[in-house]
């Protein structure tokens, strides 16, 4: 009788834990399948078309990263509609720089006049054609907005330009530009036609002359030779300076002064305004034949000419 006893006890205590055993498995499933219905997926997961973000802008970027409409595009920036009594430059060298077409938006820079400008905007692909809608930040006195079409086969950029400030002298500008990789070469030398160019502006002192440049601002490479006194004492001033200066438009400087941007923009056709600070970028004999020179042309005369020449 005692042996029955312990045999329902045993079997009692066996059933029981059975019972157990077959309650944790479930809620171990259970767990398991929780921790698989939303999160971060297990490695053994396969991740669906929604789990992967951006990969339309992935796409896109891949697709445009190699895109010919990227790269620098450089020529006149043609006033067009303008303030016909104000002193307004007419024609300035700009360059626009493609840098960036991610989706449908378009990233870059304009440099022109001093200015080294961010712009954003829209395209949309026409065929071959990128058509451009951008705009400036607008915390400038001079931003604008860009209308323009890009065509990578005739590696050209054609648009116009309108300035937020209507007040400007030039509230809109005009552009033809041509594809060109900016390439430093201190062999570049100032053209011939320079010679005898007026400079911007007259000196009321002579009201019937213009300061010009004379044949001797084409003597010197200041790039590549190192200059002495004897080479420069008797320049005039407006030489001295475009000698000088010469060195700067050779590292892609844009300039800001009139003058200086009457001349190199349309009288030097390898000029390319590119960058607003190439200080770092001076060459040894650049640095000395610059203090040489700024030295000189403080006491240096100016040469005048009479109108009509």
């Amino acid at each position: 009788m005692e042996d029955i006893k312990n045999v329902k006890k045993i079997s009692i205590l066996l059933i029981a834990i059975c019972f157990v055993a077959s309650c944790g498995s479930v809620s171990n499933g259970t767990a398991a399948i929780s921790n698989n219905s939303g999160g971060t997926p297990t490695p053994n997961e396969k991740t669906t078309q929604g789990d992967k973000p951006n990969s339309d802008k992935a796409q896109s970027d891949a697709k445009f990263k190699d895109s010919p409409a990227l790269g620098t595009y450089t020529g006149g920036f043609e006033a067009s509609v303008f303030k016909e009594k104000r002193d307004y430059v007419y024609e300035n060298r700009i360059t626009i720089s493609i840098d960036s077409l991610n989706g449908d938006t378009l990233t870059g820079r304009s440099i022109v006049a001093g200015n080294d400008r961010p712009f954003k905007g829209n395209f949309k692909v026409e065929g071959k054609l990128f058509k451009v809608e951008a705009a400036e930040p607008g915390d400038d006195k001079y931003d604008g907005k860009f209308s323009f079409t890009i065509d990578p086969d005739k590696n050209t950029v054609v648009g116009i330009w309108k300035a937020n400030d209507k007040n400007l002298d030039v509230t809109e500008r005009k552009y033809t530009l041509t594809k060109k990789q900016f390439k430093y070469d201190a062999t570049l030398n100032l053209p011939e036609d320079v010679q005898w160019a007026a400079l911007y502006g007259n000196n009321p002192k002579f009201p019937d002359k213009i300061e010009s440049l004379t044949e001797d601002v084409t003597k010197f490479n200041a790039s590549t030779t190192e200059l002495t006194k004897k080479d420069v004492e008797n320049l005039y001033k407006g030489d001295l300076e475009i000698i000088r200066n010469a060195i700067y438009a050779r590292h892609g400087y844009s300039f800001k002064n009139r003058k200086l941007r009457f001349i190199f923009d349309q009288y030097v056709p390898w000029y390319m305004p590119l960058n607003t600070d190439i200080r770092s970028n001076l060459t040894e004999i650049e640095k000395k034949n610059i203090e040489l020179l700024k030295r000189y042309e403080e006491h240096a005369e100016k040469y005048y000419d009479e109108y009509g020449r």
